[in-house]
């Protein structure tokens, strides 16, 4: 008979878990997924954010034009621009009856109601609000609207969205720049 083989080393137990070193390799590569992420994931935040305030804009423009058509009078959409942000209010009464202040706050004269007033500030990804006229007014009974006109909502990477207001008071948005959701080029 022969003798059994005599093993020198005695054998290790299966290894369970992972050691020190796996972890922190593992940590690393996920620090570094995260870090190539972040920049995506502020972009993709600042463009909801001005596809949201394009989305607001929209729909109070399409209100004020309801309210012309099933009101007595016309209604009323005044811009403007300020050190700290922009502001558009709507309001009844008189063309210019009603202004924002710096602060973003109505001041309508007697007479004049405000409607809705939208204070934008800067920063926080939105850059602006551009009009190319100060007021629009969407008269009684058809909608149609005076001063036709373009507003431009303008995002921290110059990516825009403009509503093209019609003289029948209709609203149509696109992408004057680099494309934006599923907006047409302008």
């Amino acid at each position: 008979m022969r003798p059994k083989p005599f093993s020198v080393l005695p054998r290790a137990p299966a290894q369970r878990g992972i050691s020190l070193i796996e972890g922190c390799i593992a940590c690393l590569a996920l620090g570094v997924l995260l870090a190539a992420a972040l920049p995506q994931l502020r972009q993709l935040q600042q463009r909801q954010r001005l596809q949201g305030i394009a989305q607001t804009l929209f729909t109070d423009l399409q209100e004020a034009r309801s309210q012309a058509v099933l009101g007595a009078g016309a209604v009323h959409l005044r811009f403007s621009q300020h050190p700290q942000g922009s502001c558009y209010v709507v309001h009844s009464g008189k063309a210019g009856d009603c202004v924002c202040s710096d602060q973003g706050q109505a001041l309508c004269l007697q007479g004049a109601q405000p409607i809705k007033l939208q204070w934008l500030p800067s920063g926080r990804g939105f850059d602006g609000l551009r009009a190319n006229v100060a007021q629009m007014s969407f008269q009684p009974r058809q909608g149609s609207v005076t001063s036709t006109g373009s507003i431009d909502i303008v995002g921290p990477d110059q990516q825009s969205i403009r509503h093209i207001v019609s003289i029948a008071g209709r609203v149509r948005s696109c992408a004057p720049a680099a494309p934006v959701g599923r907006l047409p080029p302008c």
